[in-house]
Protein backbone atom coordinates (compact mmCIF):
# COMPACT_ATOMS: atom_id res chain seq x y z
CA UNK A 1 0.00 0.00 0.00
CA UNK A 2 2.99 2.27 0.07
CA UNK A 3 3.66 5.01 2.56
CA UNK A 4 0.75 5.76 4.86
CA UNK A 5 0.96 8.49 7.48
CA UNK A 6 0.87 7.71 11.17
CA UNK A 7 -2.50 9.46 11.56
CA UNK A 8 -4.09 7.36 8.82
CA UNK A 9 -2.63 4.19 10.35
CA UNK A 10 -4.06 5.17 13.73
CA UNK A 11 -7.47 5.92 12.22
CA UNK A 12 -7.38 2.64 10.28
CA UNK A 13 -6.52 0.77 13.50
CA UNK A 14 -9.24 2.44 15.63
CA UNK A 15 -12.35 3.16 13.55
CA UNK A 16 -13.86 -0.31 14.07
CA UNK A 17 -13.49 0.14 17.82
CA UNK A 18 -15.52 3.35 17.59
CA UNK A 19 -18.29 1.44 15.80
CA UNK A 20 -18.07 -1.32 18.41
CA UNK A 21 -18.37 1.23 21.24
CA UNK A 22 -21.48 2.74 19.63
CA UNK A 23 -23.17 -0.65 19.30
CA UNK A 24 -22.05 -1.89 22.71
CA UNK A 25 -23.50 1.28 24.25
CA UNK A 26 -26.66 0.85 22.18
CA UNK A 27 -27.03 -2.73 23.40
CA UNK A 28 -26.72 -1.58 27.01
CA UNK A 29 -29.25 1.21 26.39
CA UNK A 30 -31.77 -1.19 24.85
CA UNK A 31 -31.40 -3.68 27.71
CA UNK A 32 -31.75 -0.90 30.31
CA UNK A 33 -34.82 0.38 28.49
CA UNK A 34 -36.36 -3.09 28.72
CA UNK A 35 -35.42 -3.61 32.37
CA UNK A 36 -36.11 -0.15 33.77
CA UNK A 37 -38.88 0.89 31.37
CA UNK A 38 -37.56 4.44 31.12
CA UNK A 39 -39.00 6.61 28.37
CA UNK A 40 -36.86 7.81 25.51
CA UNK A 41 -37.73 11.38 26.53
CA UNK A 42 -35.51 10.71 29.56
CA UNK A 43 -32.44 10.16 27.36
CA UNK A 44 -29.84 12.86 28.06
CA UNK A 45 -28.64 14.88 25.08
CA UNK A 46 -25.00 13.90 25.70
CA UNK A 47 -25.97 10.47 24.34
CA UNK A 48 -26.85 12.08 21.00
CA UNK A 49 -23.56 13.96 20.91
CA UNK A 50 -21.59 10.83 21.76
CA UNK A 51 -23.29 8.79 19.06
CA UNK A 52 -22.85 11.53 16.47
CA UNK A 53 -19.13 12.08 17.17
CA UNK A 54 -18.05 8.48 17.78
CA UNK A 55 -20.45 7.07 15.18
CA UNK A 56 -19.29 9.47 12.46
CA UNK A 57 -15.65 8.64 13.21
CA UNK A 58 -16.38 4.94 12.97
CA UNK A 59 -18.82 5.13 10.08
CA UNK A 60 -16.45 7.05 7.85
CA UNK A 61 -13.80 4.42 8.56
CA UNK A 62 -16.25 1.69 7.53
CA UNK A 63 -16.56 3.42 4.16
CA UNK A 64 -12.94 4.48 3.69
CA UNK A 65 -11.38 1.14 4.61
CA UNK A 66 -14.00 -1.29 3.26
CA UNK A 67 -11.52 -2.58 0.66
CA UNK A 68 -9.06 -3.38 3.46
CA UNK A 69 -11.42 -5.68 5.38
CA UNK A 70 -10.31 -9.31 5.58
CA UNK A 71 -13.81 -10.64 4.85
CA UNK A 72 -14.74 -13.87 6.63
CA UNK A 73 -17.34 -14.62 3.97
CA UNK A 74 -20.10 -13.08 1.94
CA UNK A 75 -22.25 -12.77 5.05
CA UNK A 76 -19.81 -10.22 6.46
CA UNK A 77 -20.09 -7.98 3.40
CA UNK A 78 -23.87 -7.90 3.89
CA UNK A 79 -23.49 -7.18 7.62
CA UNK A 80 -20.94 -4.44 6.87
CA UNK A 81 -23.46 -2.77 4.54
CA UNK A 82 -26.24 -3.07 7.11
CA UNK A 83 -24.03 -1.51 9.76
CA UNK A 84 -23.13 1.40 7.46
CA UNK A 85 -26.78 2.10 6.59
CA UNK A 86 -28.00 1.68 10.18
CA UNK A 87 -25.19 3.74 11.70
CA UNK A 88 -25.64 6.71 9.36
CA UNK A 89 -29.45 6.56 9.75
CA UNK A 90 -28.93 6.58 13.53
CA UNK A 91 -26.63 9.57 13.27
CA UNK A 92 -29.28 11.47 11.29
CA UNK A 93 -31.93 10.58 13.91
CA UNK A 94 -29.71 11.79 16.76
CA UNK A 95 -28.85 15.01 14.92
CA UNK A 96 -32.59 15.57 14.51
CA UNK A 97 -33.10 15.02 18.25
CA UNK A 98 -30.53 17.72 19.00
CA UNK A 99 -32.01 20.15 16.47
CA UNK A 100 -35.57 19.80 17.80
CA UNK A 101 -34.34 19.34 21.40
CA UNK A 102 -36.42 16.24 22.12
CA UNK A 103 -36.41 12.49 21.62
CA UNK A 104 -40.08 12.07 20.66
CA UNK A 105 -39.11 10.40 17.39
CA UNK A 106 -37.72 7.40 19.29
CA UNK A 107 -41.13 6.85 20.92
CA UNK A 108 -42.33 5.64 17.49
CA UNK A 109 -40.44 2.41 18.18
CA UNK A 110 -42.56 0.10 20.37
CA UNK A 111 -41.00 -1.41 23.48
CA UNK A 112 -41.00 -4.82 21.79
CA UNK A 113 -38.58 -3.42 19.19
CA UNK A 114 -35.96 -3.12 21.93
CA UNK A 115 -35.69 -6.93 22.13
CA UNK A 116 -34.87 -7.08 18.43
CA UNK A 117 -32.61 -4.01 18.61
CA UNK A 118 -30.65 -5.37 21.58
CA UNK A 119 -29.97 -8.57 19.62
CA UNK A 120 -28.79 -6.96 16.40
CA UNK A 121 -26.90 -4.20 18.25
CA UNK A 122 -25.02 -6.93 20.14
CA UNK A 123 -24.29 -8.73 16.87
CA UNK A 124 -23.10 -5.51 15.22
CA UNK A 125 -20.92 -4.81 18.27
CA UNK A 126 -19.39 -8.31 18.14
CA UNK A 127 -18.71 -7.97 14.42
CA UNK A 128 -17.07 -4.57 14.92
CA UNK A 129 -14.93 -5.73 17.86
CA UNK A 130 -13.71 -8.74 15.83
CA UNK A 131 -13.35 -7.13 12.38
CA UNK A 132 -9.89 -7.69 10.88
CA UNK A 133 -8.16 -5.64 8.21
CA UNK A 134 -5.61 -6.82 5.69
CA UNK A 135 -2.25 -5.76 7.21
CA UNK A 136 -0.35 -2.91 5.59
CA UNK A 137 3.25 -3.48 4.63
CA UNK A 138 5.40 -3.12 7.74
CA UNK A 139 2.57 -4.10 10.11
CA UNK A 140 2.69 -7.22 12.18
CA UNK A 141 1.33 -10.14 10.17
CA UNK A 142 2.13 -8.56 6.78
Amino acid sequence: MGHVTSGVRTYRRTFSHAVAIVYTGGTVAQVLHLLLRFGWEDMPFWVDWALIVVGTYGGLGLLLFARSVAWRGGWEKVVHGLIVVHLFASIVMHVRALVVRNHEFFAAFPDAYSYFAAAYFAFFAWRSWTMKLIPLSGEQGA
